[in-house]
């Protein structure tokens, strides 16, 4: 595992980067998704420009959960909706954290 730096801890989501490889890490209680840096913005930019067009549907358990479609359709992600705020707020704020890191280092 690379030694990465944390860009971001918003409740059970975490999304660090390693500088070494700069691949992108985001830790989700259950899963763990690996982007490059193009496919990181990507990825950050359609979740979030998605805005409120999530639907909550009931699961089996009676709890209300947000899908998240992925590129391959056998493939969907679901969050409870205190896990999905703060999935976008660490989306959002290593969005931003990766950019400060770039610009330290190439000044």
């Amino acid at each position: 595992m690379c030694q990465s730096i944390l860009l971001s801890e918003k409740g059970t989501t975490h999304v660090s980067l390693c500088n070494k490889c700069q691949t992108f890490y985001i830790w989700q209680s259950s899963f763990v998704l690996t982007f490059t840096r193009r496919q990181f913005e990507t990825f950050v930019e359609t979740t979030l420009s998605q805005g409120n067009d999530h639907c909550f549907v009931s699961f089996p358990d009676g709890e209300f959960r947000l899908l998240l479609n992925t590129p391959c359709p056998e493939i969907v992600f679901n969050f409870r909706k205190e896990e999905w705020d703060d999935f976008v707020e660490a989306l959002t704020e290593s969005f931003y954290m990766q950019e400060v890191y770039s610009m330290i280092e190439k000044s």
